[in-house]
């Protein structure tokens, strides 16, 4: 077992000698942020509770935020597959989401909470389309399953601790029912956004990739060619619809029906996040190395299976026992962990020239 374990660790480090400094510097993100840069995220319908909207106010919060991504998603995109240099972009986009947290921690109403949600949408419409493609180019196709799969093991990793802090911090402050004990989650954040934008700003390069080659013809025009350019796209809108669909039906008001409905604490919630990280931690290798062996496809179509699981983990858990809630966020992050080899194909699917308008048309649409 020594043996086995020592070629393993040695394996990793490998890996990790032989990836890109964007690759790495994205890992860095990813781990600041899930061990200090989310920890209000599980308990933002709940703190909007607390700031005295209603259970209809966050389902209109929703509907906006949508209306605002669909409006953006497409010029963002092209805008994307146009720039020439996708690092400014980028950077400027963490520029300009920096004061968001701040504001958040300092929220008198759900209205003012409600504007800082707006310009967090505004800003990811410029993160994530650019983000997206230089983490992509920073990874070879030969490495891309088990560099996200590292990924996710490190982010669960960190993962595991991070959920109860949030808890003990929420519950040290006063609980869920007061608006104080979320603002210290929101302050943590905003410092970390801020150390995370020196360091790319400091660090990051500009990937190298094929550049679109779009002429002068129609934006729209030019836009809507990729469903011709690249087969199967279509269908592949088609099952992200499907997924987005009953996704952004549930998930404004999960937190508030565990909390109300099923009443579950501060804890459960954390021990929801615990699990959820726990189970990513220790599949997310061995699924890798099986999407290589039955198919990465196959593997993206076994994982809708395990969110029928899940859903019905959380229809079916009585209110007097909150605590069969971690079977819910169990399935759903053994689904997650096999996601990662659907991900993968997509990012190989498509061309890096193409991803910001596809990213555009598949999140309006969504």
């Amino acid at each position: 077992m020594k043996i086995i374990s020592r070629t393993a660790i040695d394996d990793a480090k490998e890996f990790w000698r032989n990836q890109t400094k964007n690759y790495k510097l994205f890992m860095t993100r990813d781990l600041l942020q899930t061990l200090f840069g989310n920890m209000a995220n599980q308990y933002s319908s709940i703190y909007m509770r607390t700031l005295g909207a209603s259970v209809g106010d966050i389902g209109f919060l929703t509907s906006m935020l949508s209306l605002v991504r669909m409006l953006l998603s497409l010029p963002g995109g092209i805008l994307t597959d146009r720039v020439k240099r996708i690092k400014r972009l980028y950077l400027v986009g963490r520029f300009l989401a920096l004061p968001v947290n701040l504001l958040q921690a300092f929220a008198t109403s759900w209205p003012v909470y409600y504007w800082t949600r707006i310009w967090e949408i505004v800003t990811w419409r410029i993160l994530m389309p650019t983000g997206n493609i230089i983490s992509i180019a920073a990874i070879t196709n030969r490495d891309r399953v088990k560099a996200l799969a590292l990924n996710r093991t490190v982010f669960s990793a960190v993962g595991l601790i991070a959920p109860i802090i949030a808890a003990y911090a929420i519950t040290y402050f006063g609980g869920l029912d007061r608006v104080e004990s979320f603002r210290p989650l929101f302050l943590i954040q905003f410092v970390v956004s801020i150390v995370v934008f020196l360091i790319f700003a400091s660090q990051l390069s500009e990937p190298e990739f094929k550049r679109s080659s779009q002429g002068k013809e129609g934006l729209l025009k030019s836009t809507f060619e990729i469903f011709t350019q690249v087969p199967g796209l279509r269908m592949i809108l088609m099952l992200n619809l499907v997924r987005s669909f009953f996704l952004e039906m549930r998930m404004p008001l999960m937190q508030v029906y565990f909390y109300e409905v099923k009443n579950a604490d501060a804890f459960i919630i954390a021990y929801q996040s615990t699990i959820s990280t726990a189970a990513t931690l220790l599949f997310s290798v061995p699924i890798s190395n099986l999407a290589d062996k039955v198919g990465r496809r196959k593997l993206g179509y076994i994982s809708q299976l395990i969110y029928v699981l899940c859903m019905l983990a959380a229809v079916l858990t009585p209110a007097s026992q909150p605590i069969w809630l971690l079977l819910y966020s169990f399935f759903s992050s053994l689904g997650a962990a096999m996601d990662v080899a659907w991900n993968a194909y997509i990012q190989e699917y498509i061309p890096l020239e193409m991803r910001g308008r596809w990213m555009g048309v598949n999140t309006t649409f969504s």
